[in-house]
């Protein structure tokens, strides 16, 4: 019985540990700008854990992962990350020892076919609290499915984002989305964005053309002529007067 109650009292241990990460967001970018699937985990960390270790589930085909630990600018550091083979499982190690952190994922789970059908599963060593994933969906994707329940919203763009709250994920707790959808193009996010943007500028540009004012050139308005008579009148009945 006290066997029982101790898994007990560990297991609620560890469900209401208090995360070091006070603020987090798991963006999920699937043929965004290259071919594959981009995840970038952009979070705070509060001071008092720093320096903080921790490691993290990659997918299997992960290819590359890059850590910029502090407040990102053009001057931030990017360091690549190795990434550790586990048994059936990948992993990164992570030391963070700045209050804010992204890391960025990179990985292909396509093959050559249209269907496009991954996994992305957050597992982390530590216990997260009340966090947010935002997947897009490409503007090149037919049939999106997202079977887990989520908010939608679009961009200035047009682009639709699904966002998924977590309220929290135990320490080695597993969250996976399952995202599937077909792209008959083979076309990523950023090439259609930018053809859509060309051809709305292309299209502002001649609007701007016809309604523009054509110049009315050596046209006098019309009190004009009346002023100079006038004054030649005036003229006249002077130089008669002397």
């Amino acid at each position: 019985m006290r066997k029982y109650l101790y898994i007990v009292i560990l297991f609620y241990q560890n469900v209401l540990a208090t995360s070091p990460i006070s603020d987090l967001d798991v963006y999920i970018y699937p043929e965004y700008y290259y071919s594959g699937v981009m995840v970038e985990l952009n979070g705070k960390l509060e001071e008092s854990t720093l320096p903080l270790a921790l490691e993290m589930v990659v997918p299997a085909t992960t290819d590359s992962v890059f850590l910029v630990s502090g407040i990102a600018n053009d001057e931030s550091e990017v360091l690549p990350v190795t990434i550790n083979h586990k048994e059936s499982d990948s992993w990164v190690r992570l030391d963070l020892d700045k209050t804010q952190f992204r890391i960025f994922i990179f990985y292909v789970p396509f093959d050559t076919s249209i269907t496009r059908k991954f996994n992305y599963t957050l597992q982390v060593t530590v216990p997260l609290n009340d966090f947010h994933i935002f997947i897009q969906e490409p503007l090149v994707a037919q049939d999106f499915t997202l079977v887990q329940e989520s908010t939608v919203n679009k961009d200035q763009h047009g682009i639709t984002f699904h966002q998924i709250h977590v309220t929290e994920l135990p320490s080695m707790s597993a969250k996976t989305i399952p995202i599937s959808y077909t792209n008959h193009t083979t076309q990523t996010t950023m090439v259609l964005l930018q053809q859509l943007l060309s051809e709305r500028s292309q299209g502002k540009s001649e609007e701007a053309q016809s309604k523009q004012v054509v110049p009315q050139r050596h046209r006098l308005p019309l009190w004009e002529p009346f002023a100079v008579l006038g004054i030649l009148s005036i003229l006249v009945g002077i130089i008669f007067y002397n």
